[in-house]
């Protein structure tokens, strides 16, 4: 009889043994994956720079850092979405423009949040249509049976081109 109670006894440490470890595992990935995304090097990124929407401010523009490589041959804008607060889960759905240097804006492509309070990373074809300088819109749609008592908030991450 004690032989048994030992034995699940023992059973039972076992397995709280096992899930501290999975627990443990997995949230010190996940640490290391922000550290990672965060620092370079000890060094933090400079592209850490957040844009705000939100039901009075609905559109942000972004210029076009030329820097050593020409823009010509990027297929995607990148918007990565890092918080959202919209209580009342309107359907949210962005639009992204490419204004050129001579000030014409060309419409891209649109993207939407699901669920409507989901950050998330999304990509944009350029459709071989940015070209040089200029700058990138990004809009936020506002739903037309939207209440102004309610607030729609919105944290984007600097936009980047991407090539392939």
């Amino acid at each position: 009889m004690t032989t048994l109670i030992r034995r699940k006894t023992l059973h039972r440490m076992c397995l709280c043994a096992c899930l501290i470890v999975i627990f443990c595992t997995s949230c010190n990935s996940r640490t290391l994956d922000v550290a990672n995304d965060n620092h370079v090097n000890g060094m933090i990124k400079s592209d850490d720079t957040f844009y705000y929407l939100d039901n009075n401010k609905s559109s942000i523009t972004q210029p076009l850092e030329p820097k050593n490589e020409s823009l010509e041959g990027c297929k995607f804008v990148q918007v990565v979405v890092t918080e959202v607060l919209n209580p009342k889960k309107y359907p949210l759905t962005f639009e992204v423009r490419y204004q050129s240097k001579s000030g014409e804006k060309i419409y891209l492509g649109s993207f939407s949040l699901y669920p409507s309070d989901n950050p998330g990373k999304f990509i944009v074809a350029t459709q071989g249509k940015v070209k040089g300088e200029g700058a990138i819109i990004l809009s936020l749609v506002i739903p037309d049976k939207f209440d102004a008592k309610d607030t729609i908030k919105v944290t984007v991450k600097k936009m980047k081109l991407i090539k392939g």
